[in-house]
C-alpha cells in the first residue's frame, strides 16, 4: 500500500509530484534542452523510495551507456499538489510513478498517453502477469507499465515471540487471546504511525475487507454489488475501532506519530508487530532480534488468513511529452535482466515471469515469493484497494480513516458514505472490472 502512495508508491503511501524547483526550470514537455543535440528525458528520481527504488538508477546507468546523446534528468518528487499543478502547467515529466487509480483519473484527463503502440512493439506484456497489466488498462488501452506485485503481511519479533511462547496469531480470536498478554508485558502489541501519511490506514481497511469478506466477496465489494454497509463488513471495521481505541495499535497514538517512528518502535523492542508489506523484507534489520513474517490474521473470529495483492503503482508517459518514443524507448529497459535482479533484490519484484533460482536473495524474500505463490495457488489472495477499488472510496480510505478510530463520526455513516461514493464512481463508469480476476 501503498499508495504514492504506492503504494504505494504506498509504501510512503503518498503520491510522487514534482518540487516546487521543477515548477520554476521547466521540464521536458516543454521540448528544451541543455543543448542545440542532446534530448533531456525528464524521470523519477532513483531516490524516491531508498533502496526501493534503486533499481531505477540500474535501469537509467544502462540506457545512459547505450544512448550517450540522451541526457536523463532525474526530478525530486514532493506531493499531490505540486504534480497538479505540475501536469496543469504541462511541466511534468517525461516519466512518472502513479498508482493505477490516480493513473486512470489523470487518463481521462488527458494528461497520460495511451501505451499499447509501446506494448506490441516492445511485446512488454509477453512475460507480464496479466492482472497486473490489466490494473493499468482503462477504456480499453494500456495507459502504464505495473511496476512490482506486492502483499500485505504480519512482520514481527521472532526472538519476543520465541521467549515467550507466543504464536503468530491466524485469526481474531488469537489476536485477542495474544494481545493482553503483549500488552501486560509493557510492550506495544502493534507499531503503526500515519502523521505524515495518512493513506496508510488504508492497509488496515484492505487488510479488514479481504479477510471478512474473502476473496470472492472483496471483489463484489470493489466492483460488483457488495455494498459498503454490509453488516459484516460494519462489524469488522466496529471491531478494528474497538481495538485501537483499547490502546492495542501505538497505544491510541498512531494517529500522531510517522512511519518512520513506528518503525523504530518496532525495531527498538517496544512493539511486537506490525502491519507492513512485503516490499519491506529486503529492508535492512536495525533490531538485535529475528524478524519473522506471514499471513496478517484474519479479523473474522475463526476465519483464515487472505494475503491482499496487488501492483504497487506503474509507470506512465506524459502525453504532453516531447520526446514519448524515447520515453518508451527508455520504460524497455525496465525489463533488462539487471533490472529485473534489482528489484527482486529489494523486495519488489516485477510482474512477470522470471527464473530467481540464479539470484541470490535474501532469505526473507525467497520465503515473500514462496508465501506469495503459495497463497495464490491456494485461493487464498485477495485485493488490494489502491489497485482495484473505486477511486472516489480509495480518495477517502487514504485521507479519512482516523475519523473512525478517533470516533469523529460512527461507523455506519463512514460507510454509508462510501457506499454514496462507490455507487457514484459505477454510474460514471470508473470502477475497476475484476470479473476476470
Amino acid at each position: 500500500m501503498k499508495t504514492i502512495n504506492p503504494g504505494r508508491f504506498t509504501k510512503s503511501m503518498s503520491l510522487a509530484v514534482l518540487s516546487l524547483s521543477v515548477l520554476l526550470t521547466g521540464c521536458s514537455s516543454s521540448g528544451s534542452s541543455s543543448s542545440a543535440t542532446k534530448i533531456v528525458l525528464k524521470v523519477p528520481d532513483a531516490e524516491i523510495w531508498g533502496e526501493e527504488s534503486s533499481a531505477l538508477q540500474v535501469m537509467y546507468d544502462l540506457y545512459t551507456k547505450d544512448h550517450p546523446d540522451i541526457k536523463l534528468e532525474q526530478v525530486m518528487m514532493t506531493d499531490d499538489q505540486a504534480m497538479s499543478a505540475a501536469l496543469l502547467s504541462g511541466k511534468a515529466p517525461d516519466i512518472m510513478v502513479m498508482d493505477p487509480s490516480v493513473a486512470k483519473e489523470r487518463y481521462k484527463m488527458k494528461y497520460i498517453e495511451p501505451m499499447d503502440a509501446y506494448y506490441k512493439k516492445y511485446e512488454w506484456d509477453k512475460d507480464m502477469f496479466p492482472w497486473a497489466k490489466n490494473a493499468f488498462v482503462d477504456q480499453g488501452n494500456v495507459i502504464g507499465i505495473p511496476w512490482n506485485y506486492e502483499g500485505l503481511i504480519l512482520v514481527y519479533n521472532k526472538t519476543m515471540f520465541t521467549e515467550n511462547g507466543w504464536s503468530a496469531p491466524k485469526n481474531y480470536n488469537d489476536l485477542m487471546q495474544l494481545v493482553p498478554k503483549i500488552k501486560a508485558a509493557g510492550i506495544m502489541p502493534f507499531a503503526w504511525g500515519s502523521s505524515d501519511n495518512p493513506g496508510v490506514d488504508d492497509w488496515w481497511v484492505t487488510s479488514i475487507v479481504n479477510s471478512v469478506l474473502g476473496p470472492d466477496g472483496t471483489k463484489q465489494l470493489y466492483s460488483g454489488d457488495k455494498k459498503w454497509t454490509d453488516p459484516v463488513i460494519v462489524e469488522a471495521i466496529q471491531r478494528y475501532s474497538d481495538f485501537w481505541n483499547a490502546g492495542y495499535i501505538t497505544d491510541k497514538k498512531s494517529h500522531a506519530i510517522s512511519q518512520e517512528d513506528s518503525s523504530q518502535l518496532f525495531f527498538t523492542g517496544k512493539a511486537a508487530m506490525r502491519l507492513d508489506g512485503t516490499w519491506s523484507l529486503a529492508a535492512e534489520n536495525s533490531g538485535k532480534f529475528e524478524v519473522d513474517f506471514a499471513a496478517f490474521p484474519s479479523w473474522k473470529a475463526d476465519g483464515e488468513p487472505v494475503i491482499p495483492l496487488g501492483v504497487g503503482g506503474g509507470l506512465v508517459i506524459n502525453a504532453k511529452s516531447a520526446h514519448k518514443d524515447e520515453a518508451a524507448d527508455l520504460l524497455n529497459y525496465f525489463f533488462k535482466p539487471d533490472v529485473v535482479k534489482a528489484m527482486a533484490e529489494h523486495g519488489i519484484p516485477e510482474p512477470i515471469t522470471a527464473d530467481y533460482s540464479t539470484m541470490k536473495l535474501k532469505p526473507s524474500v525467497s520465503k515473500a515469493l514462496n508465501l506469495i505463490s503459495d497463497t495464490i495457488s491456494q485461493g487464498n489472495s485477495g485485493y488490494v484497494a489502491w489497485s482495484y477499488g473505486p477511486p472516489s472510496v480509495v480518495q477517502v480510505l487514504e485521507s479519512d480513516f482516523a475519523s473512525v478510530y478517533l470516533k469523529k463520526t460512527s461507523v455506519e455513516d463512514w460507510l454509508s458514505n462510501l457506499q454514496k461514493l462507490k455507487e457514484k464512481d459505477v454510474a460514471e463508469n470508473r470502477i475497476f472490472d475484476l470479473t476476470n480476476y
